[in-house]
């Protein structure tokens, strides 16, 4: 082979490799672009579903406190306390929240408090303190309310409990509210009844219990709305 021919040979090789590589680029370019838009669309669904086990935890939480305070294992001063524990953390989590961005040092955090809380509870539900105290199962004890103010804010949180009761109920019928989270409303309804019975079992509702109450039922209203405005919907046919 003349020198000529080999150096004929060896532009075209050359060549050959610059075209393959031009094209790899471009591949690889047009890949990431891909890949990027795949990573965005799946971190809104990962963040979403982190944020629902957040939500999770809260209502599951908030059902063993009921179950504590109607077995006789939770008693009223503990309840309080549990109470402003789970407000408390809800409050960090919606000033978190306020400008929009959730980053994943604070739902860290907020998955840090809920540990706690739930020791907490746990230990709440396991000590001596509430052995023989017994909120009951009945309403009987509303009987010492008495008059005044204290039975007209009595019966403000009934009205308020009834129509809370009856938006879950008209959102499972008309498909605004999925299985599931009517389950999670409803275990909420629970522990705000729980908790009513237990600042009610010594026959006095004070007005910082009454404060209370009011709050959990504003926190239950806007899970209300929350849940039948969301993207879930019930199948129907």
């Amino acid at each position: 082979m003349n020198k000529a021919t080999y150096s004929a040979l060896a532009v075209l090789m050359a060549a050959g490799m610059s075209v393959a590589a031009d094209a790899q680029a471009r591949e690889h370019g047009a890949t990431q672009p891909r890949e990027r838009a795949a990573t965005q669309a799946r971190e809104p669904r990962v963040a979403q579903n982190r944020d629902r086990s957040i939500d999770q935890r809260q209502f599951q939480q908030r059902e063993r406190v009921a179950a504590g305070v109607r077995s006789g294992t939770v008693n009223p001063s503990e309840s309080r306390q549990l109470h402003r524990e789970a407000r408390g953390i809800e409050r960090r989590e919606q000033a978190a929240r306020s400008d929009g961005h959730f980053s994943r040092s604070e739902r860290r955090q907020v998955q840090h408090d809920l540990n706690r809380h739930g020791r907490n509870i746990h230990q709440a539900r396991t000590d001596q303190h509430g052995r023989g105290w017994h909120g009951g199962r009945d309403w009987g004890h509303q009987r010492g309310l008495g008059q005044g103010h204290n039975a007209q804010g009595a019966r403000g949180i009934d009205r308020q409990q009834h129509r809370q009761q009856a938006q879950i109920r008209q959102g499972v019928r008309n498909g605004s509210l999925t299985p599931h989270e009517a389950r999670r409303l409803q275990g909420e309804q629970r522990h705000i009844a729980g908790l009513e019975r237990s600042y009610r079992a010594d026959g006095v509702l004070t007005r910082a219990e009454r404060r209370d109450l009011q709050g959990e039922l504003r926190d239950a209203n806007r899970h209300i709305y929350n849940q039948s405005h969301d993207d879930d919907r019930r199948f129907r046919r």
